[in-house]
């Protein structure tokens, strides 16, 4: 039990230090590294080439610390799907169900947002049509409006796992839940790129970038680990960036709006719920008896004549 808990502290060290500290480096980079009157990125900011450093060195760290406890090929009696299972550790669903609400609260925003833009679209479009001369938005809301369900789909998916959470016995449907975040990850990405299309190199942006790419690959990978696909140290490996990245992304979206600083803290939530639950799992996977594989007809008639013999 004291190796678990050193292993479990070990993992939340590595992605929790770096996370305050790439929180810290991003409120210093925008306070010092942009101009003020346009906001474009100062070259070679102090504050830039310190968070990129930090980044790196968090994501090197976090490889060679999946990689030294647990290097093995994954074995036929392994269930890492049972992990995530009946765990009789109220963090882990706590975590994901937290992570639900946040994700569903964020809906009411993007839906708003969306709604608000199709209005404008909408009566951009019949004054063209009454031969009023006006700059038609390029922008109709539907990105914003299939975001926010997107945030309702991540509600159900996060929900089942903390559910799964909860419940032992029988494998859950957790493949399917965890791939519901990863893909409405994908309309949030479309999304986010829409709103900094001016400009989506900049520095302002590149955070929120990564930090929604990481989290996508994050739930694809959860949900391989309980779809037959499991592994687990690129799991940890995902979870621990994305939490770092998040922070990161989290102190400029915070200005920003409140959808997106409720979906940064969704995924932080999830991906701490991994960090706390998988890794004293790592130097003990959890195995169930292997079933006898099958004999062929062949098989048993040999060995028929070898008992008769």
């Amino acid at each position: 039990m004291k190796d678990n808990i050193s292993e479990r502290a070990r993992w939340l060290m590595c992605a929790g230090v770096p996370a305050l500290a790439a929180a810290a480096l991003r409120r210093w980079q925008l306070a010092s590294a942009f101009e003020p009157p346009l906001g474009l990125s100062v070259p070679g900011a102090q504050a830039s080439v310190i968070l990129v450093c930090v980044l790196l060195m968090a994501a090197a760290a976090l490889a060679i610390l999946a990689m030294s406890k647990y290097s093995g090929p994954e074995e036929e009696c392994c269930r890492w799907d049972l992990v995530f299972l009946g765990t009789g550790d109220w963090a882990y669903p706590i975590l994901e169900v937290l992570a639900a609400f946040l994700a569903l609260a964020a809906a009411p925003f993007l839906l708003k947002t969306g709604w608000d833009q199709w209005q404008a679209y909408q009566i951009a479009q019949a004054k063209l049509a009454q031969g009023i001369d006006v700059q038609v938005p390029s922008n109709n809301g539907m990105l914003a409006i299939a975001t926010a369900a997107g945030a309702a789909a991540s509600f159900l998916g996060l929900l089942q796992l903390g559910r799964d959470g909860l419940r032992p016995g029988k494998r859950g449907r957790g493949g399917f839940s965890a791939a519901l975040p990863g893909v409405a990850g994908c309309v949030w990405l479309m999304e986010s790129f829409r709103a900094h299309a001016a400009n989506p190199v900049l520095w302002d942006y590149a955070p929120l970038l990564l930090s929604i790419v990481c989290g996508m690959l994050f739930y694809m990978d959860f949900a391989g680990i309980s779809a037959g696909a499991p592994r687990p140290c690129r799991l940890l490996w995902l979870a621990g960036m994305t939490f770092i990245l998040s922070a990161a992304a989290l102190v400029s979206a915070v200005e920003n709006g409140w959808a997106d600083t409720l979906l940064l803290l969704s995924q932080m939530l999830a991906a701490a719920g991994v960090l706390w639950r998988l890794p004293p799992s790592l130097e003990n996977p959890p195995k169930t008896k292997a079933k006898p594989r099958p004999r062929s007809f062949g098989e048993e008639s040999i060995q028929e004549e070898t008992r008769y013999e």
